[in-house]
């Protein structure tokens, strides 16, 4: 099985090395799935979810994801077989709360609903990081989320 190595990390410290099946990242133009094989890319990543899918070792089955985080930005480098991902920030499931989570999507949308035409952009970034904040915890307690756009 053919597999990407992958590492993740900010400027304070190391969060994922490992290897992978897939990647899926989203970048400024738009989502990407990266897997082994792939051609070299330089992306800016937008604020939002990066999964990670890995081989299971001990079974040579497939895990779900191995990774499933949020990104507050960075850039992702793709080489031959080889992906880093320099992140902004990083935040786990565990480390989000959900309800907090929910809260936050709720004021992004009224945000986003009151916005000026020069804030709106900024506004729409909001709402994309909150909701993938809330879709990263509600995937790591295994429950649907009950906001959506």
């Amino acid at each position: 099985m053919t597999t990407l190595s992958v590492l993740v990390a900010t400027a304070e410290q190391e969060v994922f090395r490992g290897e992978a099946l897939m990647l899926i990242a989203a970048s400024k133009a738009g989502e990407l799935a990266i897997m082994p094989g792939h051609a070299p890319l330089l992306a800016d990543l937008r604020p939002g979810a990066l999964r990670i899918q890995c081989p299971n070792a001990k079974k040579g089955q497939v895990d779900e994801l191995c990774v499933d985080i949020v990104i507050h930005g960075g850039y992702l480098e793709v080489q031959p077989n080889a992906v880093t991902v320099l992140a902004d920030a990083v935040e786990r499931a565990e480390e989000i709360d959900l309800a907090q989570a929910e809260r936050a999507v709720i004021r992004a949308k009224e945000k986003l609903a009151s916005a000026t035409e020069k804030d709106i952009n900024l506004a729409m970034l909001r709402l994309e990081l909150e909701l993938a904040r809330l879709h990263v915890v509600c995937r790591g307690k295994g429950i649907a989320p009950r906001i959506s756009r």
